[in-house]
């Protein structure tokens, strides 16, 4: 076997593993009317079906303060509890157990879909809350215990394995924890004996309401990331008091608070198993099972913490969002998992903008009755595919194809696959974009499809297949404004004109797309020595991009002496300068330029669609070619128009 500690058992009294991985909470907004829908079910399915241990269930109310977002899981009405039985029924059947994590947020979010004061130890508001919080009485830290209670004996009543207090992260008990969040002067606030009070009645009422069968976990920060807040040293004491108490069968250790909220999901800028070193302080300290998180990716790094003892257990989140038989292939097969890229845009992304999860590497994620395994419909007749373009879009389509039977060609007019990826992936920070267009071109040799590099081809040399697949991308803008005596260069232009000597150059990075086509090549310029001024007609830069992300891009940047010009439109650039409009105020100004780059966006290359579809040939478009967007959206119709064919 591969990685041995990976796929050992646990055997810890009443925690009881099939192996060392769990997928750890996270909110998908899958829920429908406080239960777990048929959506709900089906995505944490699909990760039994691929083998995890466990699937800790995402956070649950355990009172009508305590919910966050609008669909959200109300683990303290009795109406949830058949849909908890059947996803229970549906995990035990792969040998996954299922445990249900109880959470109250505080004052993290505003209260717009509890629609009641936030409730918070102290007034202290959190760092991306917009509101001051009510100071919990002595009357309500009582009622929200018996909530505790209360939403114990409904998961008591059904068919899960268990229950997982959250204390991470900033949530309610974290913030009675924190000397930042909880001020108080009584008998709730001050020592670390009065702090952990909150957290351990919790812990003492969610025992009694689950009784002493069944797993009850705590879910721990092993350090807030600010410091003025709770640090490992401290940690690792709370998680030996945990431990004495003798009520918990083990300790899920994260990180980060509010303040450091672009931290709580790393993305791809961060280094792998960035958390574990909190893990394993803790570790040291407990006899009590540990679980590590944090960028935890590949199975050997997995493997890697597991048997240098540093945790017991790993929790996998995203890897097992990008590919649910992670697992299962980590132990036979690695080369074949599909790679979670970190980007952040359809899982932690999503979350901000009150919409599902979803992911851009898996388009079958929130859509495994249709999408997932098991479902791709073998070809009732093997026909002559035809696939043009080797992005994402094109790569996703032929693999598609292919899984289905398919005789697939793919064409590519350039020396290599991946279209703009290999670009977009340039600088270190991006390299992990890479890593779909790698996995994919394994994919398109293991699945035997004819990849041909450097070949351009039209409407007559694809006649004899049976159906086309588009995936030409697109084509850069031109300008809208005069331009004349400084050099423009595309993104991609910018990013490939590694021999040209930027230093002491001034380059104005003209920013109508926010998103990285802009922050990409003024990060490259940067590295080579060129002063570099973004400028935005926005209020802010990087609006499309995930919160987590956009921080560290502004953080990264600024460490490189990158300005952001904001609310500042483009309207011309000669030799004195480039011209500014301010959105705002409408004045005008002019700043010196010794080249602009231009990152206004892409025009779809739809001529070979037209002519096909004017020939009666069974087209399907895909990707850029339809309208430039990103990676998302190129790989789900690409693996739409695959299994289409």
């Amino acid at each position: 076997m591969l990685f041995p500690h990976l796929a050992s058992p646990l055997d810890a009294g009443r925690l009881q593993l099939q192996n060392r991985t769990v997928f750890p909470a996270h909110q998908t907004l899958m829920s429908r009317d406080g239960v777990v829908g048929d959506r709900m079910y089906r995505y944490y399915l699909e990760r039994a079906k691929g083998g995890v241990g466990a699937v800790i269930v995402e956070g649950a109310a355990p009172h009508p303060s305590a919910p966050k977002f609008p669909e959200y899981l109300l683990a303290y009405d009795e109406r949830i509890l058949p849909s908890l039985d059947r996803l229970a029924d549906g995990l035990h059947e792969h040998g996954t157990k299922a445990i249900v994590q109880i959470a109250h947020s505080g004052s993290r979010m505003p209260s717009l879909d509890s629609q009641r004061p936030l409730w918070a130890p102290s007034d202290v508001r959190s760092a991306i809350s917009p509101e001051i919080p009510h100071a919990m009485t002595e009357d309500e830290i009582a009622e929200l215990l018996d909530g505790y209670y209360t939403a114990a004996t409904v998961v008591a009543r059904s068919r899960c394995d268990g229950i997982e207090f959250h204390s991470a992260h900033e949530y309610l008990p974290g913030q009675f924890l924190s000397p930042v969040n909880n001020r108080r002067t009584d008998r709730w606030g001050g020592s670390l004996e009065n702090r952990m009070r909150f957290l351990l009645e919790g812990l003492r009422r969610v025992r009694e309401g689950l009784g002493d069968d069944r797993v009850l976990g705590v879910r721990i920060n092993g350090a807030d990331l600010r410091e003025d807040g709770v640090q490992t040293e401290e940690y690792v004491e709370i998680a030996r008091r945990l431990e004495a108490t003798g009520l918990i069968d083990y300790i899920s250790v994260s990180a980060g608070t509010s303040a450091a909220n672009h931290l709580i999901v790393p993305p791809m800028d961060v280094e792998h198993r960035v958390y574990v070193p909190y893990a394993a302080a803790i570790k040291a300290a407990v006899s009590l099972p540990v679980f590590a998180v944090g960028r935890i990716k590949r199975p050997e790094e997995a493997e890697d913490v597991l048997a240098s003892g540093q945790a017991d257990v790993v929790a996998v989140a995203r890897e097992f969002i990008a590919d649910p038989e992670w697992l299962k292939k980590s132990l036979t097969a690695p080369e074949t998992i599909r790679p979670c890229i970190g980007c952040n845009q359809g899982c932690f992304g999503n979350l901000y903008l009150n919409r599902r999860l979803t992911c851009t590497v898996n388009p079958a994620v929130g859509r495994e009755a249709e999408l997932g395994l098991g479902t791709v419909p073998a070809a009732a007749q093997r026909r002559r595919v035809a696939v043009v373009g080797g992005g994402p879009g094109g790569m996703e389509a032929a693999i598609a194809a292919a899984e289905r039977g398919h005789d697939v060609t793919l064409f590519e007019a350039a020396g290599e696959l991946g279209g703009l990826v290999p670009i977009a992936s340039a600088t270190p920070a991006r390299r992990e974009l890479a890593e779909l267009v790698e996995f994919q071109a394994g994919e398109l040799k293991r699945l035997g499809v004819d990849v041909r590099l450097g070949t351009r081809v039209g409407a007559d040399d694809l006649a004899g297949y049976d159906a086309v697949v588009t995936a030409t991308g697109g084509s850069p803008r031109e300008p809208e404004f005069p331009i004349s005596g400084v050099q423009a260069l595309t993104p991609e232009e910018a990013v490939a004109a590694t021999s040209a000597d930027w230093a002491g150059r001034t380059v104005v990075v003209v920013d109508d797309v926010a998103h990285f086509p802009a922050y990409l090549p003024a990060e490259v310029l940067a590295d080579r020595g060129a002063t570099v001024v973004v400028a935005t007609p926005k209020l802010s830069a990087g609006s499309n991009l995930d919160t987590a992300t956009m921080m560290t891009m502004h953080m990264r940047l600024a460490r490189k002496g990158v300005e952001f010009f904001v609310h500042q439109a483009v309207v011309g650039a000669d030799e004195h300068g480039v011209r500014f409009r301010d959105t705002l105020t409408g004045a005008e100004t002019v700043r010196p330029a010794d080249a602009l780059v231009l990152a206004i966006g892409r025009r779809a290359d739809d001529a070979l669609t037209a002519e096909l579809a004017a020939r009666g040939v069974e087209v399907h478009p895909v990707g850029d070619c339809v309208a430039p967007r990103t990676i998302t959206e190129a790989v789900r119709e690409g693996r739409a128009a695959g299994r289409a064919v």
